[in-house]
């Protein structure tokens, strides 16, 4: 039997994504943000990494979890797949950072993921542009 846990958070938009990095994509709860973020694609994040529940964090901490990323906005999403580690910290307190590579800091997420900013739908890019728009990312981690 499946074992998971799903965290949901809201961020915005902004006029600087560009969402061109080739081996990470980025939330942030920062407002700000400018054209060197390449790797961010939503601002004003509701929470933080190390402010996710815990027991959905121990389950991240997992060899064998699986974690799929999916961002919506403006009726346009796209979905990120990839893996938790037992190294993951999760103490950065304003950002949330998805790595293609195994690179590992208090920022990662996960690790060995399928996409980066760049290879998002480049329909869902366009729309997090728009500072107004809202964004909804729901992060499923399953054992």
């Amino acid at each position: 039997m499946k074992h998971y846990q799903i965290e949901i958070l809201y961020g915005r938009g902004h006029k600087n994504i560009q969402a061109t990095h080739k081996s990470t994509l980025e939330f942030t709860k920062e407002t700000t943000l400018t054209k060197r973020g390449d790797c961010i694609v939503a601002v004003n994040l509701n929470k933080g990494l190390s402010e996710l529940d815990h027991s959905f964090l121990n389950i991240c901490k997992s060899k064998t979890c699986k974690i799929t990323v999916t961002i919506m906005c403006e009726g346009i999403s796209d979905k990120i797949i990839g893996y938790g580690h037992p190294n993951l910290s999760f103490k950065h307190p304003s950002d949330i950072v998805i790595r293609k590579s195994q690179f590992i800091c208090p920022r990662t997420l996960m690790i060995n993921a399928n996409k980066a900013a760049n290879d998002l739908n480049r329909e869902l890019v366009e729309s997090l542009k728009n500072p107004a728009s809202k964004v909804e990312i729901k992060i499923l981690a399953e054992l």
